[in-house]
């Protein structure tokens, strides 16, 4: 079942599905009987992949069980022929052969000399020559062609015989009338099957035509020929330049067939059952009810467009190729959804794959999509799907059952990069569904996107994170700071950006506490990476503050025995202190109402105020060693902390720190540039804002310290720092200070 289908034509009945072998029983009298007429033209028509071939297979087992005497088929390929001479040569010596053991068998009677004989056999070949196009020079090859012909000369002399028929040199009508004459007065036939007429070059084309309708256009022989009719049409109508190819097929076929439709749900019953046995025969088992309803919608709708046999074949190659190797990365009914599409609507799955895979870097925070960006896209998906039916494959509503991003607007813009509800962000994820930023590229590449993690990293970082012993984990979130990225952020900003809401409520309740305590433990080398070059990584900690918050909240209620344990590690051993008294307690107080003005609802809370109660002192005791109050001054993003410890403990214990450390001048004007601030406008801006400073120390004694620093003998160093300092100043001052 997993080996590709070639698409060859059927052979016999036991391997047909769809009727095609009750048709050809029927249909091969009617063609035996057509061949007793003076010359018939019978097309059996049908798109590209209909049955057209397997109909003519079944139609070569069918004829000769009849037992219709003296019948004789010819069967011809006009495509692997190639040349019209070549056809005209194939045709005429196969119906030569049958006409020579007549002229063998009743040459007596007719004649009063054998030698002085016609012979109907060669006077057909003759003919073939005569008409041929191109193939007389070929009678010199000595008797390649013409048995006779070496002897005969260029002429083509058939003996006595000729002369004593016509009296003359014949012409082409002489030849073609003494053959017509001859097979009326013979008990023979003739059923010639040509196919695949539709694959001709025009000017092959109208060599076939010219073949059935002028040149072997005898009695009691009849065409049966199997194109494509609108390809056919065109390619009659350049190959003749002619203003209409249909109209001209006309007076060629005097009959026509058509290939019969499946019946409804024929081919989408016949892509599910063998798309089933795909899925039992990778996975050793059968689907779940939720796959397999899902599989059944998936054919079902986006099945609809299938019209041939064929198709389901490229569809289920498809499946084939992917599914056997990539089934621990995909979904299986989105593979046989975008397999369908890409059969039925190439245009759609070109857009789909440009669309996923600029949703996927505009997930992960490495791009943004220009409005023009979107309208242009928005244009397209309006265009390749108009219906403003919902329930229409051919809506936009109806690719939003699998692309929750898309939906229907007036504003093309408004159609594309829509928001998800977090429970389809998880549901796509879980399921690795199609329109995962992290599985999509699977379904097109089959590799996953190199921006973000493999299913295997992510398992393996949850899994660590379940263990009692976390230096694993900390060793790979380390890792993963510093490892080279594609795109601009760190692996570790990519690691932040995942685990939002959605993502923490797929964990364990173990797998949270390992995130949490792992992700806090080393902020401070994230933080200590952040330079002045990469803007954007100035509010990772930030970022990292929310997400953590956000595995505190899902931890609070799914154990609260292990949420206790969980602050309890974190407030007494992480090591990133200047982050979690900054960032994170700082916005515990402030959405308390604790401080400031920025109180909230209670649900928005990741600690009780009994918790928020109880890491203070174990905070502040830890803030009051002398070793710890040494290491502060390297604190990444010291203005978060000091407002931080302000905020959590009050003024006079980061005023005395600051004093203490800023006693040497080299450290105080280290601390001058750990103040400053950053903004961005036309660049990155680093001011030093007066507010900043004077919470702590004096801005005036600051300006005069600075001075006389400045006056003093400093090294080139210092010199350069200093220079930063007042531009930051200055900078400061232009934005209000």
């Amino acid at each position: 079942m997993l080996s590709p289908d070639s698409d060859r034509a059927l052979e016999s009945s036991e391997q047909d599905e769809f009727g095609f072998a009750g048709i050809a029983r029927k249909l091969a009298p009617s063609l035996i009987a057509a061949t007793e007429s003076d010359g018939m033209v019978i097309g059996i028509e049908g798109p590209w992949g209909s049955g057209k071939s397997t109909m003519l297979n079944l139609l070569r087992k069918e004829l000769p069980a009849l037992n219709a005497p003296n019948l004789h088929i010819i069967s011809i390929a006009p495509w692997l022929i190639g040349d019209g001479s070549s056809l005209v040569r194939t045709l005429i010596e196969a119906m030569a052969d049958v006409l020579d053991t007549f002229d063998d068998a009743t040459s007596s009677r007719w004649s009063r000399n054998k030698k002085t004989a016609l012979r109907y056999g060669n006077l057909l070949r003759n003919y073939a020559a005569k008409t041929g196009r191109g193939v007389a020079p070929l009678v010199k090859l000595a008797g390649l062609f013409v048995p006779m012909a070496a002897a005969a000369g260029e002429g083509l002399d058939m003996g006595a015989g000729f002369l004593e028929k016509f009296g003359k040199a014949p012409t082409d009508a002489d030849l073609k009338q003494a053959i017509s004459e001859r097979l009326k007065s013979l008990d023979v036939r003739f059923l010639v099957l040509i196919d695949d007429l539709d694959r001709l070059e025009p000017a092959q084309a109208v060599e076939v035509v010219r073949l059935v309708r002028s040149v072997a256009d005898f009695p009691k022989v009849a065409y049966v020929m199997c194109y494509d009719r609108a390809v056919l049409a065109h390619a009659l109508q350049i190959g003749l330049d002619v203003t209409n190819g249909d109209l001209f097929l006309q007076k060629v076929v005097q009959l026509t067939f058509a290939i019969p439709l499946p019946e409804p749900f024929d081919l989408r019953l016949s892509l599910r059952e063998k798309s089933l046995a795909i899925y039992s025969e990778v996975n050793k088992r059968p689907p779940s009810s939720e796959e397999l309803d899902d599989l059944r919608l998936a054919i079902d709708r986006e099945g609809q467009g299938l019209r041939t046999p064929r198709e389901v074949k490229l569809v289920l190659n498809g499946i084939r190729f992917a599914y056997a190797n990539l089934a621990e990365q995909v979904y299986f009914p989105d593979v046989c959804r975008i397999n369908l599409i890409k059969i039925l609507n190439p245009p759609l799955y070109v857009w789909l794959e440009k669309y996923l895979s600029l949703r996927s870097v505009l997930v992960t925070g490495d791009a943004m999509i220009e409005e023009d960006e979107r309208i242009t896209l928005g244009t397209e998906l309006k265009s390749l799907l108009p219906s403003s039916d919902a329930t229409s494959i051919r809506s936009i509503w109806g690719l939003r059952r699998f692309i929750p991003t898309v939906r229907s607007a007036d504003q093309p813009k408004d159609t594309v990069f829509d928001n998800e509800s977090e429970n389809e962000k998880r549901i796509m994820f879980q399921r690795k569904r199609l329109a995962s930023p992290q599985h999509y590229r699977f379904y097109f590449a089959l590799t996953g996107p190199k921006t973000v993690l493999t299913d295997a990293e992510y398992e393996l970082l949850i899994d660590v994170a379940a263990r009692d012993d976390l230096g694993q984990l900390k060793a790979t979130l380390i890792d993963y700071i510093h490892k080279p990225r594609p795109l601009g952020k760190s692996w570790f900003e990519y690691i932040i950006d995942q685990f939002d809401y959605s993502q923490w409520q797929r964990l364990t309740a173990k797998q949270i506490r390992g995130m949490v305590l792992g992700i806090s433990d080393v902020m401070q080398e994230m933080l200590m990476t952040a330079d002045h070059k990469r803007p954007s990584m100035l509010n990772i900690g930030q970022k990292a503050e929310d997400s953590v918050r956000e595995g505190l909240k899902r931890l609070r209620h799914l154990d609260p025995a292990i949420m206790t344990a969980t602050l309890h590690t974190l407030w007494r051993d992480t090591r990133s202190l200047g982050w979690l008294v900054g960032e994170f307690y700082r916005k515990e107080l402030q959405y308390h109402g604790r401080v400031g003005d920025r109180a909230q609802p209670e649900q928005l809370h990741a600690l009780t105020g009994e918790q928020l109660d109880a890491a203070k002192p174990v905070l502040e005791s830890r803030l009051a060693h002398p070793q710890t109050r040494l290491e502060l001054r390297d604190t990444p993003h010291l203005p978060y902390f000091l407002f931080g410890w302000l905020e959590m403990s009050g003024k006079d214990a980061p005023v005395e720190w600051v004093a203490d450390y800023t006693r040497d001048d080299a450290n105080f004007v280290k601390f001058l540039l750990q103040m400053r601030s950053w903004s961005m406008s036309d660049r990155v801006y680093y001011p030093l804002r007066k507010a900043n400073i004077s919470t702590f120390v004096d801005w005036d004694q600051t300006l005069q310290r600075l001075g006389q620093i400045e006056a003093g003998e400093i090294s080139g160093a210092i010199a350069t720092d200093i220079a930063e300092i007042r531009q930051a100043i200055g900078e400061g001052k232009e934005r209000g200070d």
